[in-house]
């Protein structure tokens, strides 16, 4: 028989640590979990993808006119007028919106380089480029203008 090792034991303690610390914190997820499954369960699959959109008080419906627009391969500029908007200002909220909802097109800072330009609250005219097409959600200030075809 082997003699017991102090390394055993720190194995074995730390073993039983982990576990320990495992079931402490998995009982507060699964409370969790189970808590926004209920939340989130009865929610429409539009209601789903609009969920993230209305944390940042941005509408869906807006960003969903955008995806029509937006395709694979475009590179985005985002033009949004500085706003207050609840802890993050509106061209944040806006840029952070689309970053995930017109995946996969990805953003640019320049707009030279983009191949659209989706302007919320803002007029592309004062951007002065030459746009290829120009889509506008009604009377609001809401654009989308392409600068060019989306790159494959």
């Amino acid at each position: 028989m082997k003699p017991f090792r102090l390394s055993t034991a720190v194995v074995a303690a730390a073993t039983v640590l982990a576990l320990v610390s495992a079931w402490h914190t998995g009982r507060h997820m699964w409370h969790r979990l189970d808590f926004e499954y209920r939340t989130y369960a009865a929610y429409t699959d539009v209601d789903r993808r609009h969920a993230p959109l209305a944390v940042l008080e941005l509408d869906g419906n807006v960003f969903d006119w955008y995806s029509h627009y937006v395709a694979r391969g475009d590179r985005v500029y985002y033009q949004v007028l500085p706003s207050g908007l609840g802890t993050m200002d509106l061209p944040t909220a806006v840029r952070f919106a689309g970053s995930f909802y017109l995946l996969p097109a990805v953003e640019v800072s320049d707009p030279k380089r983009a191949t659209v330009v989706v302007s919320f609250m803002a007029d592309p005219k004062f951007l002065h480029l030459h746009f290829l097409t120009q889509q506008r959600a009604g009377q609001q200030p809401i654009f989308v203008s392409r600068v060019r075809a989306p790159q494959p």
